[in-house]
């Protein structure tokens, strides 16, 4: 359900990626800082974002931070799309002294996942409810040069020095937030390095000039072997390498990186699925499913960080404005497994959310009221309405669709209904 503009974007970079040739002098540098930035840009956000983290929740490297905040009193907060079904934590792991080893508690009487993201943003490895019924254990996280020893724990291998776990664990209401912090509490680094590495800090005028290769040369320890041509075509602007570039050598990848950044903000516009919704169900995910669709996972970091797995979690976000209502057949609802579940909540137009005076933010599967046929109205205005509805307080807004676990066969051709203005 992808538009032509995706589809003929999505190949042309396959395209050029797949087709590069070692550089020589007569390279075109506007060319390779093009593909370059792509490549590295959200490697650069993420950079930004955990600086950020580590200002705001005091973040450090092997030591486990979790919000312990029911999701509800996050309100008001400058936190991007916030989750009020969920409460967060993450591990920011750093293993270029040796190993860590993480320690999870089971969980069997809720949802949680552990995402595990590495220096690239791929979704590398999954625990939690889906990926591992929700048992507990240890996992060591280390790199092909390091040797891991048999102790009893799960090896999961990385790419790079640093990675990130980020965990969501379900909450309905105030009740439980004593048994979630305690889930909380029982993540624990049992095994790390006393030394860890110092990570980038965050420069907007240098992320967005021709020493954004800096970043990239500090968090790559080793070249992805995938990846070795394409490596030995960027070694032309200094990644990897060491180069003198002239000022009009360094105007040639200035206008490379201006004219990326433009294909980034173009790539959001592609990935528009039908009744003005965007999804990211395609730009979130390993190595092996983006297999070298590098705007995507560019784009995937300007469209918001950390998204999950498709076979996870799917996000459906339309950008919207004014009163009105959303009307699901029963088959126009989220396709869901078994264990699946859905929630659909309103932000403003930075997709934040403030305080509003009836309490009114998020409508979970549990809470809606389905007509006999199994259909559902949804409405959404400045005042409260019988039935499913959610507050705006007119303007625009942005309406977020998170499905959990849906069903793998039919999430992929799936667009919510229209928003109907009233």
């Amino acid at each position: 359900m992808k538009t032509i503009s995706y589809i003929i974007a999505f190949t042309t970079l396959l395209f050029s990626f797949s087709c590069q040739q070692k550089t020589t002098k007569e390279e075109n540098l506007k060319e390779v800082a093009y593909e370059a930035f792509i490549y590295a840009h959200p490697m650069m956000e993420q950079v930004k974002t955990l600086n950020g983290m580590f200002d705001f929740m005091g973040m450090k490297p092997n030591v486990p931070a979790m919000n312990d905040k029911f999701p509800m009193d996050n309100i008001g907060l400058p936190i991007v799309a916030p989750n009020f079904t969920s409460m967060t934590g993450g591990v920011f792991i750093d293993i270029s002294e040796g190993p860590v080893t993480v320690e999870i508690p089971e969980v069997k009487d809720r949802y949680i996942v552990y995402q595990c993201v590495d220096v690239f943003t791929h979704n590398f490895y999954y625990m939690g409810t889906r990926a591992n019924q929700g048992e507990g254990g240890q996992f060591t996280f280390y790199n092909k040069h390091q040797v891991v020893s048999n102790d009893g724990s799960t090896p999961v291998l990385m790419e790079g020095d640093h990675a990130l776990i980020i965990n969501r664990i379900d909450i309905k209401d105030r009740s439980e937030l004593e048994r979630v912090r305690e889930i909380q509490n029982a993540i624990k680094v049992v095994a790390a390095p006393e030394k860890t590495k110092a990570y980038p800090a965050y420069d907007k005028e240098k992320a967005f000039s021709p020493r954004f290769v800096e970043y990239v040369n500090d968090l790559l320890i080793t070249v992805p072997e995938p990846e070795v041509d394409l490596f030995d075509r960027f070694k032309a602007i200094g990644i990897k390498n060491e180069v003198a570039l002239s000022k009009e050598q360094l105007s040639e990848v200035q206008a490379g990186i201006d004219s990326a950044y433009q294909a980034i903000k173009n790539e959001n516009k592609n990935l528009e699925i039908g009744n003005g919704y965007f999804t990211s169900n395609d730009i979130f995910g390993t190595r092996e499913f983006l297999d070298g669709y590098y705007i995507g996972r560019a784009a995937g970091a300007d469209f918001g960080l950390w998204g999950n797995s498709k076979e996870e979690a799917n996000y459906f976000m339309l950008y919207t404005e004014g009163e009105g209502e959303i009307n699901f057949k029963s088959d126009e609802l989220p396709p869901l497994t078994k264990i699946g579940f859905w929630s659909i909540a309103v932000h403003d137009e930075n997709v934040l959310v403030a305080k509003n005076k009836y309490d009114s933010y998020v409508l979970t599967m549990d809470q809606m009221q389905f007509e006999e046929d199994g259909s559902l109205t949804l409405k959404i205005s400045s005042k409260p309405e019988e039935g499913n509805w959610l507050y705006t307080p007119g303007g625009k807004m942005v309406i977020g669709i998170r499905a959990y676990q849906a069903d793998p066969e039919k999430i992929g051709d799936y667009v919510p209904p229209a928003f109907i203005k009233g």
